[in-house]
């Protein structure tokens, strides 16, 4: 069975990236943490651009994920970080090797 996810990119407006860090981080803490169907979500910064940032989440289905924005945390999240983000895109994602993840924490 394949999971649904996304992978998100955000650029931040210049100068975001430390305030923005502790948001998204308990965002996606809270997501594994909380919501049963929420399975993993990675949170990554670019090397080269501390202003952008990758998120890659898999859920049980679409409609997991809008559980998951319907959340405490996720509406924290969002509302605390509005102001910070010049661009975001999603792409919608089918997982076929869901598992397929050893050893992250």
């Amino acid at each position: 069975m394949s999971h649904f996810a996304i992978f998100v990119t955000v650029k931040l407006k210049p100068g975001n990236a430390e305030a923005f860090k502790p948001l998204i981080l308990e965002n996606a803490a809270a997501a594994v943490r909380d919501e049963p169907e929420c399975h993993e979500f990675h949170v990554i910064q670019a090397e080269d651009d501390a202003d952008t940032f990758h998120f890659f989440e898999v859920y049980t289905s679409a409609g997991s994920l809008d559980h998951h924005r319907e959340t405490p945390h996720y509406k924290k999240y969002d509302v605390g970080s509005a102001d910070m983000i010049a661009e975001k895109s999603i792409q919608r994602l089918s997982v076929l090797n869901h598992g397929n993840v050893e050893g992250l924490v």
